[in-house]
């Protein structure tokens, strides 16, 4: 699943925090929607467990709200939603 970080790294270690425009925000945001699209084919939905629909849902409004709860591209970076466990 795709997320965003801010972290710069040089020879493996973590030198900074880089800014992030709203543009970015939106491009992995799309990116990670379209990804969890495919979940909510009926027979994909089905097999999902009803706390794993509802972790879903919650992850898939919590991205649609960033714009929305931060004022700024790098605070939404920096509480992007947790990537519920959808797996089998």
């Amino acid at each position: 699943m795709l997320s965003l970080s801010r972290a710069r790294y040089h020879n493996g270690v973590k030198v900074a925090d880089r800014d992030v425009s709203w543009t970015d925000v939106r491009q992995v945001r799309r990116s990670a929607l379209q990804l969890t699209d495919l979940w909510y084919l009926k027979d994909r939905w089905d097999d999902l467990t009803t706390t794993q629909q509802d972790d879903l849902n919650t992850f898939r409004k919590a991205l649609r709200d960033l714009p929305q709860d931060y004022d700024d591209p790098n605070d939404a970076v920096d509480n992007w939603p947790e990537v519920p466990d959808v797996s089998q």
